[in-house]
């Protein structure tokens, strides 16, 4: 009976903060995605600090995105409390460049503190030799002697196919000969990122578990087949759909960016910023996002806000535009035009934007 009421209750509790997802997404839909511009200030303080409830720094309003993120973190923490479980947890993420993968990974590690763990990198696009994993894994024996859980991410491991046969012996046995050296790391969480097609197709291919001949079967399925920890994919921040509009992430990512930029001092951002960022297209995701908050000016000693006047972004004509490190980072198909005309059409509104509670305020919630 006990048990029962229990579950009730978590069932209860569960819708209870999809809704609050939900109206949260409805606030920034509301404000960002209209055809128009909100006609007063807004305050989407709340729905922005709804985005950071799972993982903090990494945000997100996607509710399925956030459930995949969820279970993910859930068999992590099974796994690390798990003392018989000997072989490493071996997780693949699938997103496209530049989408925050290692963001995503070191803030999963963050929310991981009770089962110790911290995020070592590797970008496997730069490995040349079997050598060149050397570091990594040597950090992650360091961490294993502090009793820390190791959480090893090893960024577009699909980048050279030729890879896949050297992690085979890591991802099944948790250790690797390299050289002379015989590494054995035991207990720890691998990561694996790629944004390859094909890893997609072969996953659906095996999982239609029909029998292949020799010249189909690949390394790739032989290290699909090591993955104990499931998959975890990072939708594009354009993805609309039926019931997912990611650029509504694009607006909470972006506050967190030019919050992180300033030491969390902003309070009010432009509309027409938000806006623009909402409508535009990033050919590097993220990492063109944040390349655009690093162009925004400095803001004045003790200032709280961002004022369109003062931000000085290099939008003021095609030229400007194209001389400036944004072309590499913002692309439209009707052309740079269309870019500027975008922003001169945003910059009509000189709505303010609230996305942090001023000190009285927070006093008095």
């Amino acid at each position: 009976m006990i048990e029962e009421k229990g579950m009730i209750s978590s069932r209860k509790n569960k819708k209870g903060l999809e809704e609050r997802y939900k109206k949260a997404r409805q606030e920034i839909a509301s404000a960002f995605l209209d055809k128009s511009p909100p006609s007063e200030n807004v305050d989407i303080s709340e729905a922005y600090q709804q985005s950071r409830s799972l993982l903090g720094d990494y945000v997100t309003l996607d509710w399925q995105h956030r459930q995949d993120i969820l279970r993910i973190i859930n068999q992590i923490k099974r796994y690390a409390d798990d003392d018989t479980l000997r072989r490493p947890l071996n997780i693949i993420m699938q997103a496209e460049p530049g989408s925050g993968k290692s963001h995503m990974v070191h803030c999963l590690a963050r929310k991981l503190e009770s089962q110790h763990a911290t995020a070592v990198n590797f970008n496997m696009a730069s490995l040349h030799s079997i050598d060149d994993l050397t570091q990594p894994l040597d950090e992650v024996r360091n961490l294993k002697v502090v009793d820390r859980l190791p959480i090893l991410f090893l960024d577009e491991f699909d980048s050279n196919p030729a890879n896949f046969p050297m992690l085979l012996p890591l991802m099944w046995d948790g250790g690797l000969q390299i050289s002379h050296r015989d590494l054995k790391l035991g207990k720890l969480v691998i990561v694996l990122a790629g944004s390859g097609k094909n890893i997609e197709q072969e996953m659906k291919s095996a999982k239609a578990m029909q029998s292949v001949t020799e010249a189909q079967e690949t390394k790739l399925v032989d290290l699909l087949s090591r993955i104990n920890g499931g998959e975890l994919e990072i939708p594009a921040l354009d993805t609309v759909s039926a019931d997912k509009d990611r650029r509504i992430d694009k607006v909470c990512l972006t506050i967190a960016l030019l919050q992180n930029r300033f030491a969390c001092k902003l309070e009010t951002i432009p509309w027409a910023l938000l806006r623009f960022v909402v409508m535009s297209k990033f050919r590097y995701g993220v990492r063109s996002i944040a390349h655009l908050v690093d162009l925004v000016s400095p803001l004045r000693e003790k200032a709280n806000s961002l004022q369109l006047s003062n931000l000085n972004m290099p939008l003021g004509s095609v030229s400007v535009l194209r001389d400036s490190s944004l072309a590499y980072h913002i692309f439209s198909e009707d052309g740079p035009a269309s870019i500027i005309e975008l922003w001169n059409e945003c910059c009509q509104s000189d709505i303010a934007v609230r996305v942090k509670k001023n000190v009285e305020e927070e006093e008095y919630s």
